[in-house]
Order: C-alpha cells, then sequence, then structure tokens
C-alpha cells in the first residue's frame, strides 16, 4: 500500500519512546519529585509537548522479552547484572499489564494517560514493593503521582477550552446551514439515527453537531451529503478534536471509527468523495444498513480489546432500530 506523503503523524510513526515506568516517572516528575527513571530535561521536554499536542503518538518501549537462553550466560553474568535492571524489567511488565498493551505498542498521548489514570492509582506495588531487596523508589510513597493523578489526565495532556469549542461549533453550524454541501463520515449518519430514535431526541448534542446536520437534511432533503473518511462536518467542536491538525485524539484516534467508516462505504457500494440527496442518502443507509449490530458490533458482537469496544449494543441499538422504521424526513422534529 503507498504512503501518502503529506500524512506523517499516525499511529504507526511514533513521536515518543519511553519505557512504561518512564510514563510513571513523567507524572511524578509533574508532581515535583526527582525520578530517577527520566532526567529532568528529558521530563520537562516531553512535558511541554504534551501540554500543546495531544497528537503526539507515545511508543511504549521494553527489551523485557530479550532476554538470552540460560545456556547462554553463566551464573556468575546472572548473579552480576544489577538488582535494578530486574525490578525495572517487572516495573516495565506491571505498567503494560495494566494498560492491557505490549511492548511497542503506540497510543495518542491522550488516550495513554487516561488510561494510565484509570488503572493505575499510585506506583507503590509498582516502582517499590515491601519485599526485602525490592525496595524499589523510595519517592513511590511521596504522593507525587497520586497528586497529578487527582487533577485527570487534561494536568497533562493538552485539552480544547470550551471557549474554543463554542467558536468552532459556531462556525460550523453556519457552514452546515447554509452550504450547498455536508461533509459526513457514513457512520455519524448512524450515530445521528440512534440518537434520534424515531423522533424520541430533542436538544443540541454538546460534543457534535449531528443536531445541526440533521436540522438542514430535513429542511432541504436534497442538500448533497458527501461522505468522507475521517472527521467530518459534524467533529469541530468535540473536547476531542485537534484544529490544529484535524486529528481525533479520543482513545489512540477511535480507530474503530475508521472500520466503522469503511465497513459503512463497503456496505453503502460506495467510496469517500461520494455523494447523494440527503433522503437517498439516508433511504440507502436504511436499506443497507438495518441494524448498528453489523458496523458498530462488527456483525458479531465479540469485543476483541479496549480499542475494539462496541457501542450500541452487540445485538445493536434500539435507537436506531426505530429510526430505521419512522425515517428521518417525517413531522414534528425540533433540534
Amino acid at each position: 500500500m503507498a504512503q501518502r506523503e503529506d500524512v506523517t503523524d499516525g499511529l504507526c510513526n511514533p513521536q515518543i519512546a519511553i519505557t512504561p515506568g518512564q510514563l510513571l516517572g513523567l507524572v511524578c516528575r509533574k508532581g515535583g519529585a526527582e525520578c530517577p527513571l527520566i532526567d529532568a530535561e528529558s521530563a520537562q521536554e516531553i512535558l511541554a509537548r504534551l501540554a500543546e499536542d495531544p497528537t503526539v503518538t507515545i511508543q511504549l518501549v521494553s527489551h523485557c522479552d530479550e532476554l538470552r537462553h540460560y545456556t547462554q550466560e553463566t551464573d556468575d553474568q546472572r548473579r552480576a547484572e544489577s538488582p535494578q535492571d530486574v525490578l525495572d524489567r517487572k516495573r516495565d511488565l506491571d505498567v503494560l499489564q495494566r494498560l492491557g498493551l505490549c511492548p511497542g505498542d503506540t497510543r495518542r498521548s491522550r488516550y495513554i494517560f487516561e488510561l494510565l489514570f484509570d488503572r493505575v492509582e499510585t506506583p507503590h506495588g509498582i516502582c517499590a514493593h515491601d519485599t526485602e531487596g525490592w525496595e524499589g523508589c523510595a519517592l513511590a510513597t511521596s504522593g507525587a503521582f497520586e497528586s497529578v493523578r487527582s487533577q485527570g489526565w487534561d494536568a497533562v495532556v493538552y485539552c480544547r477550552s470550551d471557549e474554543e469549542r463554542e467558536e468552532f461549533r459556531e462556525r460550523n453550524v453556519r457552514e452546515i446551514m447554509e452550504g450547498d454541501r455536508i461533509y459526513v463520515r457514513p457512520h455519524h449518519l448512524m450515530c445521528m439515527s440512534c440518537w434520534y430514535a424515531g423522533g424520541e431526541a430533542s436538544g443540541l448534542r454538546p460534543n457534535d453537531t449531528l443536531a445541526e446536520i440533521l436540522q438542514r437534511m430535513r429542511q432541504d432533503p436534497e442538500v448533497e451529503i458527501v461522505l468522507v473518511e475521517g472527521p467530518c462536518s459534524a467533529c469541530d467542536c468535540c473536547d476531542g478534536f485537534h484544529p490544529d491538525t484535524g486529528r481525533c485524539v479520543h482513545a489512540g484516534g477511535l480507530i474503530r471509527d475508521y472500520k466503522k467508516d469503511l465497513d459503512c462505504f463497503q456496505k453503502l457500494g460506495m467510496m469517500p468523495g461520494d455523494s447523494l440527496p440527503a433522503r437517498e442518502m439516508m433511504e440507502l443507509l436504511f436499506e443497507r444498513i438495518p441494524s448498528t449490530r453489523e458496523i458498530c458490533a462488527y456483525g458479531d458482537g465479540v469485543v476483541m480489546s479496549t480499542e475494539w469496544r462496541i457501542c450500541g449494543g452487540p445485538e445493536g441499538n434500539a435507537g436506531y432500530a426505530k429510526t430505521v422504521e419512522t425515517g428521518v424526513f417525517g413531522e414534528g422534529y425540533e433540534p
């Protein structure tokens, strides 16, 4: 597959490589502790970058799976290894196990720190132990990690302000209501339909402009809907949208949503950039995709991992089923 030359910030291009232990060290440094796992200059540089850009990709590296076979070293060589090296390997694997990741895995920074703070409450029991010879880092009980964790992931990684998001919403709504076409990723038409629930929904949605897109479609069923792959007209006010890059920073970029888009394209028999009038687009969507199980539950309703969790339940979203039955162009909808 040819690589797009204009895109260099994907998950396969890690921008920062650190050990899982150093991930904890960054937080401790942020909390004021002089963590020995990462020097102050490196920590400051990384933390400054994360505070400006939530799209930064972090690869967690460890050499724990590169140990030699026992016949390739002597007992003296084994005993000569620093106990700290052994503790470091255990620390790395402890962190990876908590995160559900493996050596070499890469995630965007927001996802990593959301996951870290959700699953690791304290470095005690990871960086230090009560066992003689395994005492580890004395700073593990300093409270530095916990003080940052209590503030949330956005104490480490950039988060958009409410004012900026509202500004983008206003601009985006003007484009939706006044433009001659609307750019939408196909699975977002399904999200809109789940929410609409056959006419039961009301009000605006805080994290996207799907309600406004539906309003425009209902006012003008012939407005052109252009299907795109990736963030679309509904995304600009989302807390997980990064305007500088156009990237989604939720959960590694919500990579499962990219699969949903491509699965929708395949079911619809369409390609990115294809378009139809809104009424025809929704009729085709409901004809070809009668249940969210086919797209949002991957057809089998089985959750393979956190990154591939399903949406709307393994048997499909009831709200979507109602909208398939009623359509979206009936009477009585007021956003």
